[in-house]
């Protein structure tokens, strides 16, 4: 039974994940609703992004781990990577970084070069809400494009420099009880390369996010301009995240209804909004756990290999 378990986890993860998806919903809220929404241009507009933001996410994976780009290297990294963060939308704490990790090493491939790298991910994507979050509320009080543009680069430029930083303070800190502490966490700093192209994929999974969010409330009638998007996608995501709910679910519509009320939208319009928003829970879920056959069918080969040897 233990080794059945072991071997199947993934599945069983699977299932739980859906069971957490349907119990935690507001299904009988939301139900009623679809009919008044343009529900194939949404599905169109959330999987396409869905699907590029697990690309990046994968891209992302290899640049961090400095694995090779490879199509054999890729191809199983996309699905692992896939797969965990579609199961972490309705997980809590960072569950999908775990079971990503596990994949990683199940497949035999290397993780990053020091703690710090494998956390560069998560620091960069906290760095790069901050940034959206701050920039869109320069835009707010002041009007200033310019301004909440330099806001923008000069957050999300800290996040990238953020390893480099951190392995300068350990340098300076010499052989101080602190920085003895904090001296596993720098290890070698990421190749040029593999930052730059850390930075460019983040930029591109955000900015997705961001023009797939401006077009799904475009098609419920909310006209939002960008940076109104960006302060939109930063405040209400920190929320989320602060909520420690799997997803955010019941919170990022409320925060989302809350925002677009306070930037001047009227209740109607600001309830649809958050409402198809919120469909995009069950999209990035069972796009991500689509990908699970793809990772059994790999899995099965390995295993024979093993046994015969």
């Amino acid at each position: 039974m233990k080794a059945w378990i072991w071997r199947y986890w993934p599945a069983l993860l699977a299932v739980a994940c859906c069971w957490l998806a349907y119990y935690q919903f507001n299904w009988n809220d939301i139900l009623p609703r679809l009919p008044l929404l343009p529900i194939g241009s949404l599905l169109l507009v959330m999987s396409v992004t869905t699907i590029l933001v697990f690309v990046c996410g994968a891209l992302r994976w290899i640049a961090v781990s400095q694995l090779p780009w490879r199509l054999d290297v890729v191809g199983p990294v996309y699905c692992y990577v896939a797969f965990a963060q579609g199961i972490s939308i309705v997980t809590p704490f960072q569950l999908g970084e775990l079971v990503k990790i596990k994949f990683a090493q199940s497949a035999g491939l290397k993780m990053g070069s020091s703690a710090i790298n494998v956390a560069s991910e998560r620091l960069l994507d906290v760095f790069t809400m901050l940034a959206m979050g701050m920039a869109g509320l320069v835009y707010l009080q002041t009007g200033l494009a310019w301004f909440s543009t330099a806001t923008l680069l000069a957050i999300a430029l800290m996040g990238l420099a953020t390893p480099q930083l951190l392995k300068l303070l350990v340098a300076w800190l010499g052989d101080r009880s602190f920085g003895r502490r904090l001296q596993p966490f720098s290890g070698p700093a990421l190749p040029l390369a593999n930052l730059l192209t850390l930075g460019l994929l983040t930029f591109i999974k955000w900015g997705a996010t961001l023009a797939s969010w401006l077009l799904i409330f475009h098609l419920v009638d909310v006209n939002l301009n960008v940076w109104q998007g960006c302060f939109l996608v930063g405040a209400s995501t920190a929320i989320m995240l602060m909520s420690m709910v799997p997803g955010g679910i019941g919170v990022l519509e409320v925060s989302i209804r809350a925002l677009l009320i306070g930037i001047g939208i009227d209740d109607l319009h600001a309830e649809t909004a958050a409402i198809a928003l919120r469909l995009f829970t069950p999209v990035m879920l069972l796009i991500g756990l689509a990908h699970l056959p793809f990772l059994q069918k790999r899995a099965r080969p390995a295993e024979s290999k093993n046994s015969r040897i």
